[in-house]
């Protein structure tokens, strides 16, 4: 008589795709719809005209999802941000099952007791860097020419525009990293991989919100760092 009632007792917990999962989404679609509808209906975004290849739009920006790696390139040399960068960070990403194998709790949001206090600095103490340093670059930030002794010998690692958007920017950018390191150990003493996994992974994703904001509401005519309600942010025809 035990064995029919586990199988009652498994069965009531079995959530089919339908109609549970499908009406769901279906719902989720139709709001997401008419949601979509109604912003168009209240929020006025003609087009513009026809591309011209001999008027090139001031600034002239990447799609929103591509804006943080635009930004990326105010900062360091080309082949550093829209190379080296994005692929050491997806490649960290793709080992994340193998370096936290443990199965507990896993498709938790804080699966740890110290998760959510972890998350909430990496959120602050990552928006606080990446706008003082984006703001650093911009008043201080020096983007010289190859010079004369790098053209002749095509050796530039040592030479002053090396040192500018590759030595510098790799420092500005592990620099951070490294004290973050030390702020968590020193104040939250991580437990486990998993802790270690969401304070880095927290930090990628907020950067990766906090360049899209940036790249999206505050570059203004030639790219240069603006407020978003300054009138230079509004290109004039």
């Amino acid at each position: 008589m035990a064995r029919p009632a586990v199988a009652e007792t498994q069965s009531n917990r079995l959530v089919y795709v339908w109609p549970h999962l499908v009406t769901v989404e279906l719902l989720a679609a139709v709001l997401l719809l008419v949601s979509m509808i109604l912003i168009s209906m209240i929020i006025q975004a003609p087009l513009e005209g026809h591309a011209n290849a001999d008027h090139t739009p001031n600034p002239s920006k990447a799609p929103w999802y591509f804006l943080n790696l635009q930004e990326l390139l105010l900062h360091m040399h080309p082949a550093l941000a829209g190379v080296l960068v994005p692929a050491i960070a997806l490649g960290l990403i793709a080992i994340i099952p193998y370096f936290d194998r443990d199965p507990r709790d896993v498709g938790k949001w804080f699966g740890t007791p110290k998760a959510l206090a972890i998350t909430w600095f990496m959120t602050w103490y990552t928006t606080v860097w990446l706008f003082a340093l984006v703001i650093f670059d911009e008043l201080v930030g020096v983007k010289p020419t190859m010079n004369n002794l790098e053209r002749a010998t095509g050796i530039g690692l040592f030479t002053w525009p090396s040192m500018v958007n590759v030595v510098a920017p790799m420092i500005l950018m592990n620099g951070p990293i490294i004290l973050v390191v030390w702020l968590l150990k020193r104040f939250y003493k991580p437990d486990n991989a998993r802790d270690w996994v969401l304070a880095l992974f927290t930090g990628f994703f907020v950067s990766y919100i906090v360049l899209t904001i940036v790249g999206t509401f505050m570059r203004g005519q030639g790219m240069h760092l603006m407020w978003p309600w300054d009138p230079r942010m509004i290109r004039v025809e």
